[in-house]
Parts: structure tokens; C-alpha cells; sequence
């Protein structure tokens, strides 16, 4: 019998080529030990299905991206009429990464509805990315790389930087423009085969705060020489290379490179020449996806006889 299943699970990206797989001519049936979904696929291997577990990943992430909380579908098949314990699923998988000293780590699985889709049923995704700038009454010298100050704990979790004359309410005043719904196409990666897709989308909320470092309790006696910032942006999906792109402008426009304004000019010129080139792409290390929202009612399982006779009592009813 078969089952679909939708898991929720974490990971840090940082040895990772991406979260999805490379696709190949001979198809998609086969492992991948260097992308999240490939590693995932061969956990799910382990319970000996009928079927190979080809996985949907709700949100595909760069190398180095991270994720707090991400989902994927995936069906299981077994002989009879029982189908995979999620629970067991669960446990199963985590027994997989811990023993690999992989870091996944699956939060829990549920079983959904066959016409379930963890991409095309999400409401919204969440990301986070975690900025540090050195403190404006900070002088290091010139001649050391910055490297040299990162703490430990932060090693590709998130993105350092110095700027004299950082001001973060530009970088504020900039985002403001972000808000709503907008051609992206200035803040995508230009990819030759991709460039024929529309790249409208709509950005909830684009929310600047202060954040605060990774650190142990022997770091926290010592003196911080960073400014931390979390930059929380909702939206429904995103272009490639979208949020890493925003906040790369909009630290050109903190450190007075361009005005905030010009943010509404990328967007009402949405072109791959509207982006200046002097702007250096923000790395993966400080993004994580944070979230995926979906309907509660999606996610509670229906066998088809329910959902059959469902539609046709309101077919009866029309009548």
C-alpha cells in the first residue's frame, strides 16, 4: 500500500553543493550524498520501500544556506494493506544522520492526502538572514582580514562585515520599498535558462532588528566588536538569489554607495541592467529558511473513499 508523507526537518548547509539534486539524463532515481534531498532519499531507502522515494522539496536552497525549518513530500510503498508508522519514519531517519554525523535533523513526519504538495500547498516561507557589522567606535586595522574577529560559534552562520559610516536606518529606509508586490528581475540571478519565467512576486514583510551572536557563556564575558542585525523577510516564494541580492543592495545603500530611493528604481526598471555591479552578492552563510506556512486543514489526512463520498453528498446537495 501506498502512503504520502510530509516531513519537517532542519540542517545546517554549510557541506552542501545544494538542497536539491542535480538532475541527470538517466533520470532522477539515484543517490546523492552532496544535496539534502539525495541524502534525505537515502534515509528513506533504509526502510526498504517497494518504491524509490523521490522527495519534493517545499523550498530549494543554495549551498551554504541553512534551514530551521523546512518540509519536503514523498510517498512510501509497502506490500499489504499497512503502510509506515510516521513516527517510525521519523525515528528512523535521524537514527540514518546521527550515525552518518550528517546535520539533518528530521523534527517530525505526517501523513497527508495523495494530491498533497509540500511546494505548491505552502502559503508562505520565512527567511532569516543573520548580519554583523563592526561597532562604529571600533578601529581594526587595515591590514588584518575580518575574519581574524569572528567568533568560533559564528563560522559560516553568519555574514561579517566592516563599513565606515554603516547606517542601518538607510538600510531600513531602502527595504521599505521592498514591501509588496514587484518584478524582481534586477535582484535575480540572470540565468540563461530561466530568464523566459515571469519573476513577479509579493514580500509580505521585510522586518530589520537587532539580533544577537552564537555565542557560550566564556564568549558572552568577552567584548563584542559587532553590531548584530536579524533581517526576517516573509514572502510567498522568491526569484534565485532574491534575498541574498536585497540585502547586498541595501548595504550599499547603508553605506551611502545609493540612495535609498534607487531601490524603487530597480524595481519599476526590472532588468538585469538596472543592477549596478559594484554590489557584491551577500554569501549564503547567514540565510536560513525559517519556515514554511500552510493551511492546518491541508495537513490533516483524508482517505480517498472520505473525499469521494464527500464530493458526491455536495454534488446530491446541488441537485
Amino acid at each position: 500500500m501506498k502512503a504520502r508523507y510530509l516531513t519537517f526537518f532542519s540542517y545546517i548547509g554549510t557541506k552542501f553543493r545544494s538542497s536539491e539534486k542535480i538532475w541527470l539524463k538517466g533520470g532522477k532515481n539515484y543517490p546523492d550524498l552532496e544535496s539534502i534531498q539525495g541524502l534525505l532519499e537515502i534515509g528513506l531507502l533504509k526502510l526498504r520501500p517497494l518504491n524509490y522515494p523521490n522527495l519534493t522539496l517545499s523550498s530549494r536552497t543554495d549551498g551554504g544556506v541553512h534551514a530551521l525549518n523546512s518540509t519536503a513530500h514523498f510517498d512510501l510503498e509497502r506490500y499489504g494493506t499497512k503502510v509506515f508508522d510516521p513516527e517510525y519514519i521519523t525515528y528512523e531517519l535521524n537514527k540514518f544522520f546521527y550515525k552518518n554525523e550528517t546535520s539533518i535533523h528530521v523534527k517530525k513526519c505526517l501523513r497527508v492526502s495523495d494530491d498533497f504538495s509540500a511546494r505548491f500547498n505552502a502559503l508562505s516561507r520565512t527567511y532569516l538572514y543573520r548580519l554583523a557589522v563592526v561597532k562604529p567606535d571600533i578601529v581594526l586595522p587595515e591590514s588584518n582580514i575580518i575574519s581574524s574577529y569572528i567568533p568560533i560559534e559564528e563560522w559560516k552562520r553568519c555574514h561579517f562585515i566592516r563599513f565606515p559610516g554603516f547606517d542601518i536606518e538607510k538600510f531600513k529606509a531602502g527595504a521599505k520599498y521592498l514591501v509588496g508586490y514587484h518584478d524582481f528581475t534586477t535582484f535575480k540571478k540572470f540565468d540563461k535558462l530561466t530568464s523566459h519565467k515571469q519573476n513577479r512576486r509579493y514580500l509580505h514583510s521585510f522586518d530589520v532588528k537587532p539580533g544577537q551572536p552564537l555565542v557560550t557563556s566564556y564568549s558572552s564575558t568577552q567584548d563584542s566588536l559587532f553590531d548584530y542585525w536579524d533581517i526576517k523577510i516573509k514572502g510567498r516564494s522568491f526569484v534565485h538569489n532574491q534575498i541574498r541580492r536585497m540585502v547586498a543592495t541595501l548595504i550599499s545603500v547603508a553605506i551611502g554607495k545609493i540612495p535609498p530611493e534607487e531601490i524603487k528604481v530597480m524595481l519599476q526598471v526590472p532588468s538585469k541592467h538596472s543592477w549596478y555591479t559594484f554590489i557584491q552578492n551577500c554569501p549564503p552563510d547567514g540565510l536560513y529558511l525559517c519556515n514554511v506556512d500552510y493551511n492546518p486543514e491541508d495537513l490533516v489526512f483524508q482517505p480517498v473513499d472520505i473525499v469521494k463520498e464527500t464530493e458526491d453528498l455536495e454534488e446530491s446537495d446541488k441537485k
